[in-house]
């Protein structure tokens, strides 16, 4: 082996470890709650009832173990009218004082001095938020020294989904966490069936669950650099990812778009669950429906690794707590947060199922694990897959023309990579700044 190529393997090494969470063991707290200075009135928006269920009970301990005489006013504004409530009260409105962030929507309060810089709370907290790893928190980090302006409340991660029935009747091996590109390719190939219609694999689909992971996988950034500051889809890494996965699709070892009957990644799962392709790109949000509605058997298994990098990284997205940075009470609103984050806050999470917290205390997480029950499904696949992330980049303005264009004009209009890049890197960076 070279040295030019020793060098870029201990780079990539390197790079890696850096990327990770510092994980807490078994046994320690992750994220302690600590007592608020004074108590006061706070104003809390959630866009998810259940959400404010769960998060009215964490508060109601914090009251009573942190924060005697505190009040939070918990709100509940519906995804439907969040969004445009938040944005208009951020360009001169009353903004609460703690409420919701998506990744995608971060942007757009941090560059308009909506949201309160939570790095000096950290810090003072004795918290070090590395643990919850780049992908979780790299999205709602800001300004020069990528200081830290939320806590995320929850993660959703991606996994293969793969019919083992098929596999059964191929006489294949499952996949383990060790297998890479060329193994998924094989695999692929191997439980493709012109006759009946059915197809080896179908993972390009949409944003989260589709063609950034294996982009993320080569060490680029998908879509776009976390700067947003330019298109990533037409770097090395990126043509490399979507030209494997056109491979594929060229070969007939993945479905059309149109055959799949849509672009997202509920038409990938319901295609799936049809018996119609062995294995899919999944989020760990469609855990419990496949529980419940999948009729074969099935698991799930780490995406595959690039076979340079060695690098399996999923997209994941994180909801954050945040607060206004005109709120009345900064104090107060950063140890709420601090307590809805904690070890304690995020128990309430754990136990409610479906969506995972994002406290990774390995406690906090087999609480969310074993939340849904005796199973032989590989849950924690989903929690590994939060050690090397990739977290949103994405926003707003760009979300329907990579989610839809790209995908079209890629996976049904057998467009090259290179054209379809082009064009749809034309019209992302007209919306960068």
């Amino acid at each position: 082996m070279n040295a030019r190529r020793v060098g870029l393997l201990l780079i990539v090494a390197l790079m890696l470890v850096l990327a990770l969470p510092v994980q807490a063991q078994e046994g320690e707290v992750a994220i302690k709650a600590l007592p608020c200075k004074e108590p006061g009135k706070l104003t809390m928006w959630v866009w998810d009832e259940n959400w404010a269920k769960i998060i009215g009970d964490s508060i109601e301990l914090w009251k009573s173990e942190y924060c005697p005489g505190a009040e939070v006013d918990l709100q509940v504004q519906p995804w439907g009218q969040y969004w445009d409530l938040l944005k208009t009260n951020a360009a001169g409105g009353e903004l609460p004082d703690v409420f919701n962030m998506s990744q995608p929507f971060f942007y757009f309060y941090a560059v308009n001095g909506a949201v309160l810089n939570l790095q000096p709370y950290w810090d003072e907290f004795g918290v070090d938020t590395s643990i919850w790893g780049s992908g979780l928190v790299g999205p709602y980090r800001w300004g020069e020294n990528g200081d830290l302006y939320a806590a995320p409340v929850n993660w959703d991660t991606i996994a293969i989904f793969y019919n083992k029935d098929m596999f059964d009747a191929k006489g294949l091996a499952y996949p383990t966490a060790d297998w890479t590109w060329d193994d998924f390719a094989a695999y692929a190939e191997a439980l493709t069936d012109p006759e009946n219609d059915v197809y080896g694999a179908a993972v390009y689909a949409e944003y989260q669950a589709g063609y950034p992971n294996w982009i993320a996988a080569t060490g680029e950034t998908p879509v776009v650099d976390a700067a947003r500051t330019d298109c990533t889809l037409d770097n090395p890494g990126s043509l490399e990812a979507l030209n494997f996965l056109k491979g594929l699709y060229d070969k007939g070892y993945m479905p059309s778009v149109s055959v799949m009957g849509g672009t997202s990644a509920d038409d990938a799962f319901n295609f799936w669950a049809s018996g119609k392709v062995a294995m899919i790109t999944g989020g760990s949000w469609k855990l419990t429906q496949a529980l419940q509605e999948v009729p074969f058997r099935w698991d799930v298994v780490q995406l595959p690794k690039h076979p340079q990098t060695g690098r399996s990284r999923s997209i994941v997205h994180a909801v954050g707590y945040v607060a206004s940075s005109r709120t009345a009470n900064p104090d107060l609103a950063a140890n709420l947060i601090l307590f809805l984050a904690s070890d304690e806050g995020q128990k309430f999470f754990a136990e409610g199922g479906n969506v995972a917290p994002a406290n990774p205390s390995p406690a906090i997480q087999q609480l969310w694990i074993d939340s849904f029950g005796e199973t032989d499904v590989n849950i924690q696949t989903f929690v590994d897959a939060t050690y090397d992330s990739q977290g949103v980049t994405v926003f707003e303005e760009i979300w329907d023309v990579m989610n839809t264009e790209l995908v079209v004009k890629i996976f049904d209009l057998n467009m090259s990579v290179e054209d379809a890049v082009a064009e749809t890197c034309e019209v992302i960076n007209a919306q960068l700044p």
